[in-house]
């Protein structure tokens, strides 16, 4: 059975050693040990959250790089008293920052779209080849150029619609998203929503053998919509937060080829799983 490669950059062994600090740290005090106020201050919160955030996605988040940003900022400006006289523009600079972030998502995804169909027409406009040997290399050639086309756009898949790409990327800041992937080769990929939601349709998805779909929640929600058949495992640390899983229990039809790995942190949100 082909078994694709699991991405074991989860993040929860980082996410350990944190509450593990911080539980020393409490301790220290507690025993009346000096150290800095500040490692214990709200806004070392946003740094542990965006380092876990970009650990986890191999430092390409952008939600990552805002929450450290953020924390870095109240950090110095609170606690060591550094005056960047921004405070004001704080928040207007966070909604342009976010905008552009999306304008620019929906630009890829149209690039990914028009790409795609460029494809097919390339195709359909060919001449049909008499022979079967012929047409089996034709339309494996075909596959293949599709399917290099996907995964040269994977993780560009972080705007509401349809998605042809092979892996899903998505970063819903501030935002709901609706996305639905057609893919019958998935290889999973990487969801975050902060402040805001994201229904993911896998229900017209396939694939053979272990995939891994890392999720993160921060004050947010993720609703996943899933075949019946497929094996799903999760695996999510949740903090004061909920993990439902609602489908149906079928054991019968459980297919053991297909295997979807959930991973992640769910942190004052929700983690909503249901098949149909």
């Amino acid at each position: 059975m082909k078994r694709n490669r699991i991405n074991n950059n989860d993040g929860g062994m980082i996410f350990g050693f944190i509450i593990l600090a911080v539980g020393v740290l409490i301790l220290l005090r507690k025993l009346d040990v000096f150290y800095p106020d500040w490692l214990l201050s709200w806004p070392m919160i946003l740094i542990a959250v965006g380092v876990i955030t970009l650990v986890k996605h191999e430092f390409k988040s952008f939600f990552g790089v805002m929450m450290l940003g953020l924390g870095m900022y109240f950090l110095l400006e609170r606690e060591f008293n550094f005056d960047f006289g921004l405070q004001r523009f704080i928040f207007p600079i966070a909604l342009i920052l976010v905008g552009i972030y999306l304008i620019t998502q929906k630009r890829k995804e149209k690039q990914v779209m028009s790409d795609i169909q460029e494809k097919i027409k390339a195709k359909a406009n060919k001449p049909a080849v008499i022979g079967e040997e012929t047409k089996a290399k034709e339309e494996g050639t075909y596959a293949t150029d599709y399917g290099t086309g996907a995964k040269s756009y994977a993780g560009m898949s972080g705007v509401s619609g349809t998605s042809y790409s092979d892996s899903v990327s998505i970063d819903s800041i501030m935002s709901g998203i609706n996305k639905r992937m057609l893919t019958k080769n998935f290889q999973g990929g990487k969801l975050t929503a902060a402040f805001g939601g994201i229904d993911l349709d896998l229900t017209q998805s396939d694939f053979t053998g272990i995939v891994t779909l890392q999720v993160d929640v921060i004050f947010g929600g993720i609703k996943l919509v899933v075949p019946p058949h497929w094996d799903v495992r999760v695996e999510v640390t949740n903090i004061a937060a909920g993990v439902e899983d609602k489908r149906a229990y079928r054991q019968s039809e459980v297919d053991q080829d297909k295997v979807l790995v959930i991973r992640g942190t769910v942190f004052f949100g929700g983690l909503e799983i249901k098949s149909y």
